[in-house]
């Protein structure tokens, strides 16, 4: 993202991650179609999406879980927003899923499930934003190194996460995949 809020992308474009309307991998950084008013960027595996300055999010590439959010499983050359999705603060997107926390400070999340990562209380991949049932972050919002995982700050000081746990990873004791947040203990 630069400062007069374009996006400029470069690398592998096998399924439109460059945004640029093409599926030519790009060896220099190379203008994101569509994208004047970036506040912030974030990026997956094979896709990404950029945070406008109107709180309305949009997002390119590969779609074969529902990462961007448009309501289809259709590989996106250029940014497309994400429907239903308005007023966001901030933004997170992880290997095949995105999460944003809203002005009003609820949690969206879409796109792969596999290991509860959405934390929508199920294992079912969504192609558009989600509620993340309870959690009402405040300014923190991640998505874990394994990017099978999401935590977030609450107000109240403590860390939920939710999503794949095979070595702890959500800090809640066990090494269970957990489809809901669960509190982190001892912070």
């Amino acid at each position: 993202m630069l400062n007069d809020g374009t996006a400029r992308c470069w690398g592998s474009n096998e399924f439109g991650g460059v945004g640029d309307g093409t599926t030519t991998s790009r060896l220099s950084p190379t203008l994101v179609a569509g994208v004047t008013q970036a506040r912030a960027i974030s990026t997956g595996e094979d896709h990404a999406c950029a945070l406008l300055a109107n709180g309305g999010v949009v997002c390119w590439g590969w779609n074969f879980f529902g990462q961007l959010g448009d309501g289809t499983s259709t590989n996106r050359l250029v940014a497309t927003p994400v429907v239903g999705l308005a007023g966001v603060e901030s933004l997170s997107a992880g290997l095949l899923h995105t999460c944003a926390r809203l002005k009003d400070t609820s949690l969206r999340c879409w796109g792969a499930n596999n290991a509860g990562q959405l934390g929508d209380g199920t294992a079912d991949n969504r192609s558009s934003a989600g509620v993340v049932p309870g959690t009402s972050p405040t300014d923190s919002l991640g998505v874990g190194g394994t990017a099978y995982h999401t935590c977030a700050g609450l107000a109240n000081g403590s860390v939920e996460c939710w999503g794949r746990n095979t070595y702890g990873e959500l800090g809640d004791g066990t090494t269970d995949d957990q489809v809901s947040p669960v509190t982190v203990v001892g912070l």
